[in-house]
């Protein structure tokens, strides 16, 4: 039974004074959802604005960060016969659990469920229990951690209160998030029934797969009580796709077991565009007495993957490329970062989100380590359409501690997250956090004494998977690439650097054969910045508070908001003088830079192989590298993306010996004919046939230009698979503004509507 809903909620402001539920009773309480975060009952409360996320509402939260909470709920218990379980999926952060006025247990990790067996705790069936929830304010908690000097010198963000913390690092201030230090029972509570015999975990390993057999074994470990140890269990695992169907049935002898099966004329699972994610859905039953006494329901995939990567790189001689059933795949992916600072609210955006992520083309998308772990729904849905996972742990941009304490929580909480998501085809990554590595380089620390993503994290991976590659930190450090700093060596990489000119020398040479980070600014529309910007601050954006605090910066620092002005000028030599054609002139300058980080990869496919720009939809109203705003509303750049995204695409390599080379890049399993028709100013300039091979680029045909030149060139083709179309344009900046949106911007937008 779920306890969701009505809570009442408990506000006190000096953190320790309650000991007990029974002293809550002097203080009045304020209504609460579950799953909820306190702000929003704050919110509902009055105690808040109600739009929390306008002009500087946010910064009013940061008064409750030193509050202690308590929630409070009743409910009746259930008929039973076995053991009955309190699961908590997420409760934030630090929190101490009553049941009828009895400790049953505490938490420390916002990330990752908790049960407690309250059997013996519960009234009798019928009767009403009373159940608080006590959450202590996480900055106190804290400001108590004892640090070390490597923690202090190997942390570059400005909030360093969340490192010896269990909590996403982006509540704590980043440069796309704002400072949202929250509390809350941010998932669902559950109450349920254990069965007679469970099923602590299920696994599977593809040994091997092909069209012909794909090779399982699937391992299990049960919850056998001692008095029906040997009785008569069996498990029976079966699983259907289509016509294609497998089923196994064992004999239990002792708990844990495993078992091996041939699936014949198998359907593959196989990544976006490159075949059809063929899903099983599959279910392990446990069988006593010839029925059916408790089941799992889990994905299969028949896939195999692998990580085909050399540590260091000259740009030609080295690689980082996945590998799926024996294919090297082209990723094309976005990062994936919070859908929102209050995360109770993660469930309602998933719809949105997700539409976007396939709809956009990606057949890749990183979990980024400042995160939370998703939601089941997130990776199922990415089993089902063909959308790889390259799944960080949270951790991000810092030197975590090593102590033993801190490597257990970590530990806990990977084996945790490993066992709830392995059984997802989708994930075929497991990387240990984000720039930790990087950081702890730059700053003099070296990366390969972290004992938690060399030890710690591995050491969970070979203990509870198989079957998938591993990667220490994004990017990795390996032997003695941290010496020296020795960037430009790596063979995957996040390409921020001065975030100048996007095809400056920084973009355009380097050697990185996979891009993981990646990014360029794009302000919303008007329509977007009147919801989250007061009218008196809507323009000019230079000295702008609300405007550097939807930055995000809560110490009202303007660089970003500059960079996006610079990086206007940059493009058209000059910088609007009014808010409609600021917002215009750098969703373009933003399109037309991702679209180049796109296509840049692609051309120099197969030595370059993979590319996951930053990002694809705001997790809080903010001017950023987003391409679709946080109410939803897209930039340009979500059209320009999707167009250099198609499974087949023809674009422009760069201009090179006085001309452009036309490149078709085919992402897909099929040999693709077709005819290409380029124009210039309206003019055909080319047309011809063309072949190329499955999972190949071929060059059409090259164009005589001069860097002189600013033209806009448009590819329209037909092959036997599909149709579409691109744009490209040449020259050097400035570019004039007025040509780009009367003359240019209707053509790419014809084009775009055709896909």
């Amino acid at each position: 039974m779920k306890l969701n809903g009505k809570w009442k909620l408990y506000a006190i402001e000096n953190s320790g004074i309650i000991n007990t539920p029974e002293e809550l009773s002097k203080y009045s309480a304020i209504s609460a959802e579950v799953p909820g975060n306190v702000e929003l009952d704050l919110i509902n409360a009055g105690l808040l604005p109600e739009n929390i996320y306008k002009g500087m509402n946010i910064t009013l939260a940061e008064k409750y960060e030193t509050y202690e909470w308590w929630y409070e709920t009743e409910f009746v218990t259930p008929e039973h016969k076995n053991d009955l379980i309190l699961r908590f999926d997420g409760v934030d952060c630090f929190a101490e659990y009553w049941l009828n006025g009895r400790v049953i247990g505490s938490s420390d990790n916002m990330l990752i469920e908790h049960e407690f067996d309250v059997t013996d705790t519960l009234n009798p069936t019928g009767r009403k229990n009373i159940l608080f929830v006590k959450i202590r304010p996480a900055i106190l908690e804290a400001n108590h951690i004892k640090y070390d000097i490597y923690n202090i010198d190997s942390h570059p963000q400005p909030n360093a209160d969340g490192i010896g913390l269990r909590k996403p690092p982006h509540c704590f201030g980043w440069d796309i998030m704002p400072r949202a230090v929250s509390a809350g029972i941010w998932k669902d509570v559950t109450l349920y029934e254990k069965t007679e015999v469970g099923i602590n975990q299920i696994h599977y390993h593809v040994i091997s797969a092909c069209a012909d057999v794909a090779k399982i074994r699937f391992l299990w470990e049960l919850d056998i009580p001692d008095d029906v140890l040997k009785t008569d269990i069996w498990v029976h695992i079966c699983g259907k796709c289509g016509d294609s169907e497998f089923s196994v049935k064992e004999k239990v002898y002792f708990k844990l077991g495993k078992t091996e099966i041939d699936v014949k004329s198998p359907k593959l699972w196989l990544p976006k565009g490159y075949g059809k994610a063929n899903i099983y859905d599959a279910k392990i039953s446990v069988i006593a007495g010839g029925k059916d006494i408790s089941d799992k329901e889990f994905n299969v995939g028949m896939r195999t993957v692998s990580l085909d990567r050399t540590a260091t790189t000259d740009g030609k001689n080295g690689k980082f490329r996945f590998i799926i059933n024996d294919i090297p795949v082209m990723c094309k992916g976005t990062n994936w970062v919070p859908l929102d600072a209050y995360h109770s609210r993660d469930k309602d955006r998933y719809d949105m989100a997700l539409s976007l992520l396939s709809d956009i083309g990606c057949n890749m998308v990183r979990c980024w380590g400042g995160n939370v772990y998703e939601q089941d729904n997130f990776y199922d849905f990415c089993d089902r359409n063909g959308i790889m996972i390259w799944q960080d742990f949270t951790m991000a941009c810092a030197g975590y501690s090593l102590s033993d304490e801190f490597c257990r929580k970590i530990e806990t909480e990977a084996e945790c997250v490993v066992r709830r998501l392995r059984t997802h085809p989708s994930i075929v990554l497991w990387a240990g956090d984000n720039e930790c590595d990087a950081v702890m380089s730059e700053f003099g620390t070296d990366p390969t004494k972290n004992r938690l993503n060399r030890e710690v994290l591995p050491g969970v991976i070979h203990r509870n998977d198989n079957g998938r590659p591993y990667l220490p930190s994004s990017p990795y450090f390996d032997g003695d690439t941290h010496i020296g700093n020795r960037y430009d060596t790596l063979s995957e990489y996040h390409l921020w650097g001065p975030r100048d000119y996007f095809k400056s020398d920084y973009y355009s040479q380097s050697k990185a054969h996979f891009v993981s980070e990646i990014g360029y600014h794009g302000c919303p529309a008007r329509e977007s910045l009147e919801k989250f910007i007061d009218e008196d601050h809507l323009w000019p954006y230079a000295d702008n508070e609300q405007w550097n605090l939807h930055s995000s910066d809560q110490r009202n620092n303007p660089a970003r908001v500059q960079l996006v002005a610079n990086q206007i000028k940059q493009l058209f030599g000059e910088v609007p003088d009014n808010l409609d054609d600021f917002a215009l002139a750098s969703q373009i300058s933003q399109a037309e830079a991702k679209k180049y980080f796109i296509e840049r990869i692609r051309c120099k496919k197969p030595t370059k192989s993979g590319v996951i720009w930053w990002n694809l939809l705001d997790g809080w109203p903010q001017i950023s590298d987003a391409v679709v705003d946080y109410y939803g509303v897209k930039k340009l750049a979500y059209d320009y993306i999707k167009a250099s995204q198609q499974d087949f695409v023809i674009m422009a390599d760069e201009i090179n010996n006085w001309g452009i080379k036309i490149i078709a890049s085919n992402d897909t399993l099929e040999t693709i004919l077709g005819d290409v028709t380029i124009k210039c100013g309206g003019e055909i300039i080319y047309q011809g046939d063309f072949k190329v091979g499955a999972n190949q680029n071929a060059e059409i045909t090259s164009l005589p230009v001069m860097y002189s030149d600013k033209k806009l060139f448009t590819f329209e083709w037909k092959t036997n698979i599909s149709n579409g179309s691109n744009h490209y344009i040449c020259g050097y900046p400035a570019f004039d503004f007025k040509k780009y949106t009367s003359e240019w911007l209707p053509e790419i937008k014809r084009l775009q509507d055709n896909i």
